[in-house]
């Protein structure tokens, strides 16, 4: 259901959202937005003003509670890193928190340290 649910995503708002109960409520605490209901959250990604892609990278959980990394694109633009948590009840999700960020050069006094992710889809913040 999620995967199908990513694989509609910014092209048939309608179908990917199918996943959300009716009274769902889809969070971003970064804006500090909270949108509430289904029909609400069809409504505003259908009049997003930009095309927007989605690579689903990886989704982890079980019961009600589903992990998924994924990248999001801006009219093509750089890459914004997300993760999304999805609590389901009955089925369906009742509860999502989206967390988006860019990505980062990481600052060469580290480098001892660490190693690239640059093999893997999304590269991004350590982690």
């Amino acid at each position: 259901m999620i995967l199908e649910h990513f694989e509609h995503r910014g092209r048939d708002e309608l179908r990917a959202s199918a996943l959300y109960a009716e009274d769902a409520v889809l969070e971003f605490p970064q804006g500090g937005e909270r949108i509430r209901g289904r029909e609400n959250i069809i409504a505003l990604r259908s009049a997003f003003p930009v095309t927007v892609t989605f690579e689903n990278c990886r989704t982890r959980g079980s019961g009600d509670l589903w992990v998924n990394e994924y990248t999001v694109h801006y009219n093509g633009d750089q890459p914004h890193l997300v993760v999304g948590l999805m609590e389901f009840r009955d089925g369906k999700v009742a509860h999502e928190r989206i967390y988006v960020t860019e990505p980062w050069e990481p600052p060469a006094w580290r480098a001892q340290w660490v190693e690239p992710m640059r093999d893997e889809p999304s590269a991004g913040p350590p982690g």
